[in-house]
């Protein structure tokens, strides 16, 4: 009997099925490896794709600048010989309370303004107070309805250009960007 278990034992250790935890440790193990692969090769192609393109842009900036030339495109238009380059004054955010009758409503908006030269920069300085005065008056009388379009938005641009203008003597501001706009 002895002989017969032992027998036993051998055919059950020779048919037993291969462990499967091993197996499926391989497939994950794999399949991590084509997907890193994957990733990898395609950022070094997108990489070696665009490097080209900004080395050849340098090249046409330089160029440019060496030939007195403007690189704008048809967005802001050709500069003029002798024209400064415009310098961007970064106001401290604004909250403010809309007139709603709907509600409390708050605005709050961040304005950068692009100023015609560096000069105008310590004149903006000077006169903080004044013109934060002069905004926030001008922000606190709109509605909802006033600014939650788009052309509302482009006139209440026009009308803190024309505002902050108002105290500059030496310099003007060319326009304001809302880099953050908010209203709850």
């Amino acid at each position: 009997m002895a002989d017969a278990e032992s027998k036993k034992g051998k055919e059950g250790e020779e048919h037993a099925p291969p462990p499967k935890k091993k197996s499926k440790l391989l497939l994950i193990g794999i399949a991590a490896v084509v997907v890193l692969g994957l990733g990898a090769g395609g950022f070094f192609f997108m990489k070696s794709k665009s490097s080209p393109d900004k080395a050849h842009g340098a090249e046409e900036v330089a160029a440019a600048e060496g030939e007195g030339k403007s690189t704008e495109g048809g967005h802001g238009g050709e500069a003029k010989a002798g024209e400064a380059q415009s310098t961007i004054f970064n106001l401290d955010p604004f909250i403010v309370n809309l007139q709603d009758n709907s509600g409390t409503r708050y605005l709050k908006l961040t304005v950068n303004l692009d100023l015609t030269s560096p000069t105008a920069q310590a004149e903006i300085t000077a006169q903080t107070t004044q013109i934060r005065d002069s905004l926030i008056i001008l922000l606190s009388s709109k509605s909802y309805t006033d600014i939650g379009t788009v052309e509302g938005k482009y006139q209440m641009r026009d009308e803190i250009v024309a505002r902050v203008n108002q105290f500059l003597t030496k310099s003007k501001v060319k326009t304001a960007y809302f880099t953050e706009f908010v209203i709850q």
